[in-house]
Parts: structure tokens; C-alpha cells; sequence
């Protein structure tokens, strides 16, 4: 079966920006959950933020951290050792602070969360709704983890999702017992089942095209 995928209308006044967990523990060289293509996208992300707020779409950031004592990690101590003993995603260490060459801006929003979806246990929809947002863009990482838990949270509460094809950045997965994989592979295949059953997924270069062109709705 075929249909006709959807491209949402980004205006000033129905939109968001919501970048995702781009922080020194996964951007840093070097980091423990190092994504060479999160690093690679920040200057083309730091040019769609500009657009953004230049047409008034607001700029949401999330940053994933825990608690020091490690008292709300719940089932992640035992998915994720670097986490589970503070090696990463610690609250109050470098690492969970956002990417010095991001260019993030005072008028910009910060979401600290504790989970994979930038909509759980957080205000993100209290803000997004008091915003007017019904379009939400997406970037960040990790595509299939937290850029993907987020944008399914999205659609689960109808938000229209945009994925950006090239802002959204992933890692090589190891061999759990099914195969490895590389990152290019993870990116594919998350952008395409992100495209039949949540969302519109573009690249970057478009969107920002359709950012600059954005307006109020026609009276």
C-alpha cells in the first residue's frame, strides 16, 4: 500500500524547535556515549535555531541527567553501567551540561529529564501546549533512542512530528545477539519506521527553507 506522505506546515505560530540531549556526554570527543554525527550536525543545527527565533519559532533543549546518588536511575542500572555508576548523565558533573559549541541563547528553553522521552515525568507538553505548538521538529540524540522515544510521545499526543533526516545522530550498535550494526544502518532504518508510522522525516537543509519562509496563517 502507498500513500501520500505528509508535509506539516511550519508557521511562527504553530511550531517548535525541541533538540535533543546534545550534551558533552554524548558530543565531546571522547565522550562515554560519544556520537561522532552529533558532533558533526551542530553547525547546521546552530543555523536552524537561528532561523527559529528569528521567525519566532521557539527553541526547546532537552539534557538527560540523573540524580548523584542515583536514586531515580530505576531500570536503567541495569541496561547501562556508565550511568549506573556515574561514569555518565550525572547530575552536577561537565558531562550533562550542554555542548559548548551549541549556540543556545537565554530566550531558549531547558528541559532536564531523567528518561529516554523528552515527555516523560517532565512540563515539556505543559510548555509545548502553553506555546500554541502543533508542529514539533525534532533533532538530537540518539536517533532510535531518546530522538525516537520523543517523537513517538509526540504522535501519541498528536503533535506533527518532523524528523530531521540529518539532525538526528545515532552510534554503531554491538552485537546483543542479533547482529551489529553500523550507525548508518540504525539511522536508516529508524528514519524509515519513523516515516510510516510517526511522522514527516526531512533534511535539514529543507526545513530550514520552509523556517525562513514561515509565517502567521493567512487571515
Amino acid at each position: 500500500m502507498s500513500w501520500t506522505r505528509p508535509e506539516f506546515e511550519i508557521r511562527a505560530d504553530n511550531t517548535a524547535l525541541l533538540v535533543i540531549d546534545m550534551q558533552g556526554d554524548f558530543v565531546d570527543p571522547g565522550a562515554p556515549y560519544e556520537s561522532p554525527a552529533a558532533r558533526e550536525m551542530v553547525d547546521e543545527l546552530n543555523h536552524l535555531m537561528a532561523a527559529c527565533r528569528q521567525r519566532g519559532i521557539p527553541v526547546v533543549l532537552t539534557a538527560h541527567n540523573h540524580r548523584a546518588d542515583g536514586s531515580d536511575l530505576g531500570a536503567v542500572r541495569h541496561l547501562h553501567p556508565l550511568t549506573a555508576d556515574g561514569t555518565a548523565l550525572k547530575e552536577g558533573t561537565e558531562g550533562v551540561e550542554l555542548y559548548a559549541k551549541l549556540d543556545v541563547q537565554p530566550g531558549d528553553h531547558v528541559i532536564r529529564k531523567r528518561r529516554y522521552s523528552a515527555f516523560f515525568s517532565t512540563d515539556l507538553d505543559l510548555l509545548l501546549r502553553n506555546l500554541g505548538v502543533q508542529v514539533l521538529i525534532i533533532a538530537g540524540v540518539a536517533t532510535n533512542v531518546c530522538c525516537e522515544s520523543t517523537a513517538r510521545d509526540a504522535f501519541f499526543r498528536d503533535y506533527q512530528v518532523v524528523f530531521l533526516s540529518d539532525g538526528n545522530g545515532t552510534i554503531d550498535l554491538g552485537d546483543a545477539g542479533w547482529g551489529a550494526f553500523s550507525a548508518e544502518e540504525v539511522q536508516r532504518y529508524t528514519l524509515t519506521n519513523i516515516a510510516t508510522f510517526y511522522g514527516e522525516v526531512a533534511p535539514m537543509a529543507e526545513v530550514l527553507e520552509r523556517v525562513r519562509a514561515a509565517g502567521q496563517p493567512s487571515a
